[in-house]
């Protein structure tokens, strides 16, 4: 019965469905499953999210009606926040001392392609397929790692104080307050029968409860304040008694989810620990600590190359000349860095204040959309807070799964949004 709910992003029909079939027609029902195959691999298999990504991206040139969907695209912001962005990082390597090395992480942003390809390409029951299975998906992934946890199990490079089993704990915990915090919204505002608004509101407790005996802080942080957005707009059609309840259930479920994670527990103290050693006592050598001086550092970065950054690729090099010359007691906690652990600090160093307000840029479409449904509006909230809290602890948009989760998810977003957009105004979608 999961299967075939309301989830938030279309109505159960499409008026597209029952044209007749042009001789594009399997390639495009193919970017469709694949989108489906990308959404249940990313908790699970890293090698199909690679192949299923680049697959979409090819498939999708010669799936017909390019013609349209440009024109579709064409008024679509987001899209051109997207390509602004992308054409920014490409073109800051011109001025980067290191372009080879700039030219590398330049391609992964093309990942971000992705985002107005899926809301083009991908019809409402594969939209809802694809949220369902990787809900699922991440589902089964908390299973394994809470075996882990357990010591029943050992996988891969994972063991009960790291128990990540799929992908590095940083990206793990992100993927989990996303997939938590959706499950949540489609149970809160998915308009459906009782037993599957409790079923995806005790999915979404299950995450919770994978995220926690977890040890990303940076996805626990990038959860809270999701979750505290989404109670905001939540609140806005309910009454000040329903507010109440849901706030004092839910403080007492996730006290119940932390009383059984002593590991988050042990976090936080050591999080305690480390603020300690890094404000009061000014050492560097902690996680926290080296946080703080790599965006010390950045800052100087910044001062010096205020409006395009050092381009792609050289803001490292800049940063160990700067810990050679300026800031050499800064150097045995953070000289090793391979990235700023900020997506801010990332973008801004490397492509300066032009670079960060085409990020931004992103962000703000997003948020902005008109979006004709509440759910979906939800959802885009969910989706940027969870990223723009979470960019604060790490440069997810440097990493592969993140950045592929973001662009399926705006580009699902987006597709919901277009395809009313384009009811309202009489259009039948030519997919």
């Amino acid at each position: 019965a999961i299967c075939y709910s309301p989830l938030p992003d279309e109505p159960m029909t499409n008026p597209a469905d029952d044209r007749p079939r042009d001789r594009h027609s399997g390639l495009r029902e193919a970017v469709s499953w694949l989108t489906v195959i990308l959404a249940f691999s990313l908790p699970l298999y890293r090698p199909w999210v690679t192949l299923a990504s680049i697959l979409i991206m090819i498939l999708w040139w010669f799936s017909g009606n390019t013609a349209a969907r440009f024109e579709r695209l064409r008024r679509d912001r987001l899209t051109l926040a997207v390509l602004v962005f992308i054409a920014i990082n490409l073109v800051s390597l011109v001025w980067s001392a290191n372009p080879e090395a700039g030219l590398k992480y330049v391609t992964k942003y093309c990942y971000l392609l992705l985002i107005p390809m899926l809301a083009t390409a991908v019809r409402a029951p594969f939209r809802r397929r694809a949220t369902v299975v990787f809900e699922i998906a991440a589902a089964l992934s908390v299973i394994v790692s809470v075996i882990v946890f357990s010591g029943a199990l050992r996988w891969g490079g994972a063991h009960p104080g790291n128990p990540s089993p799929f992908m590095a704990h940083l990206d793990y915990s992100l993927l989990l307050a996303l997939a938590s915090l959706l499950a949540l919204t489609v149970g809160l505002y998915v308009d459906q029968d009782i037993k599957l608004r409790l079923l995806w509101i005790g999915l979404s407790l299950f995450l919770i409860f994978g995220l926690v005996v977890n040890i990303g802080r940076s996805g626990q942080l990038a959860f809270a304040g999701g979750l505290l957005a989404l109670l905001v707009h939540w609140s806005r059609t309910h009454s000040a008694r329903q507010i109440a309840l849901l706030v004092t259930a839910g403080a007492a479920i996730l006290t119940i989810l932390l009383i059984l994670s002593p590991t988050f527990a042990g976090r936080i103290q050591i999080a305690r620990e480390e603020f300690r050693a890094t404000f009061v006592d000014g050492g560097y050598e902690s996680n926290i600590g080296g946080r703080v001086a790599v965006l010390t550092v950045a800052g100087e970065i910044v001062r010096e190359n205020p409006l395009l950054g050092t381009g792609v690729g050289d803001n490292i090099p800049a940063l160990k000349n700067l810990l050679d010359t300026r800031y050499p007691e800064l150097k045995p906690s953070i000289y090793w860095y391979r990235h700023f652990h900020n997506q801010y600090a990332q973008v801004a160093t490397e492509t300066g204040l032009l670079g960060l307000a085409a990020l931004a840029w992103i962000f703000w479409e997003l948020l902005r959309g008109r979006y004709r449904r509440r759910e979906i509006g939800a959802a885009a909230i969910v989706l940027a807070t969870v990223y723009l809290v979470g960019f604060l602890g790490e440069p997810f948009f440097r990493k592969q799964i993140p950045l592929i989760i973001f662009a399926l998810f705006a580009g699902l977003i987006s597709a919901a949004r277009m395809d009313d957009e384009a009811s309202d105004e009489g259009i039948v979608s030519e997919d």
